[in-house]
C-alpha cells in the first residue's frame, strides 16, 4: 500500500513540473523567461528633488545682513573720561546694533586730582593735598610710589587734630597698617621690611649739619616760588 502512495506521490509532481513548463501558469512567479518576456519585481520608483536657495535675487532670496555696529562719536575732547562701545550682530532676519558710552574710573580718578591741586587762579580748587590724597585712595601702586620717596600719602589723625606728614605718617601706618596701607593684605612681607612692623624702631640721631632733607627741600620748594614772586625781595 505504501508503494502505491509514493508511486502516486511521484505522478503527481511531474505533473505540476509540466504544468509549470508549458507556460500554462502566469502570474508573478512566472519563472519562464524567454525572448520578449518581462519580469515584474513590484519595486516602486521614487523620484526627489531638492532645491537650495544660493541667494540669488528673487522675491524669497536671504537679504544682505543691515546689522552694523554704530559709530559713537566721544564728546569733551581730551577733557572727557567717556569710552565709547558699540556692538553689531544678526541673525538670519533678526539683527541688533547697539552704542554706549563708558565711564572710565581711572581717568576720572585723575581728573579729580587735577581739578582739585590746581590752584584757583587757574580754574582749580587750590586743595592740594586733597588730590594726593585722591590719587592715593585705593591705589596701591601710587600708595607704594610716595611711600618709597619719602612723601607718604597724608592721614588725617582725629586724636591729634592734624594732618600727618613724613615720619607721624609711617608711624600710624606702623600702628594700623590694615587701615591705611591698600595692599597690605597682598604684599605684607614689603610693607613689614619697609616700615619695620612689629619691631622696635633704633634710636633716631638727627645729622650733624643742619641742613634739610631732600623731602623737606621738595616740599619747601613751592612755598620759596610763592614768596619770591609776591614779596621779590627774599633770598636763600
Amino acid at each position: 500500500m505504501w508503494r502505491t502512495a509514493i508511486l502516486a506521490s511521484i505522478i503527481g509532481t511531474a505533473a505540476i513540473a509540466q504544468d509549470i513548463g508549458d507556460g500554462s501558469v502566469s502570474g508573478d512567479l512566472n519563472t519562464n523567461i524567454g525572448a520578449g518576456s518581462t519580469v515584474d519585481s513590484n519595486n516602486e520608483t521614487e523620484s526627489i528633488t531638492n532645491n537650495y536657495n544660493s541667494g540669488a535675487p528673487g522675491a524669497f532670496s536671504n537679504p544682505v545682513p543691515t546689522a552694523s555696529a554704530p559709530t559713537v562719536m566721544g564728546a569733551g575732547g581730551n577733557q572727557s573720561c567717556l569710552i565709547p562701545s558699540s556692538t553689531g550682530f544678526q541673525i538670519s532676519l533678526f539683527g541688533v546694533a547697539k552704542g554706549e558710552m563708558l565711564q572710565d574710573e581711572e581717568c576720572n580718578r585723575r581728573r579729580d586730582a587735577v581739578i582739585m591741586a590746581t590752584p584757583n587762579a587757574s580754574g582749580g580748587m587750590g586743595l592740594q593735598v586733597s588730590g594726593i590724597a585722591v590719587m592715593c585712595e585705593n591705589n596701591p601702586r601710587v600708595f607704594r610710589s610716595m611711600a618709597m620717596a619719602g612723601t607718604p600719602c597724608p592721614i588725617y589723625s582725629i586724636t591729634d587734630r592734624k594732618l600727618l606728614l613724613g615720619f607721624d605718617a609711617y608711624a600710624m601706618m606702623r600702628e594700623k597698617p590694615e587701615l591705611y596701607i591698600p595692599d597690605y593684605a597682598a604684599d605684607r612681607r614689603f610693607w613689614d621690611e619697609l616700615l619695620m612692623i612689629g619691631q622696635e624702631l633704633p634710636p633716631y640721631e638727627p645729622p650733624e649739619n643742619n641742613s634739610a632733607s631732600l623731602s623737606d627741600r621738595f616740599r619747601r620748594n613751592g612755598g620759596t616760588n610763592n614768596v619770591r614772586s609776591s614779596g621779590g625781595g627774599a633770598s636763600d
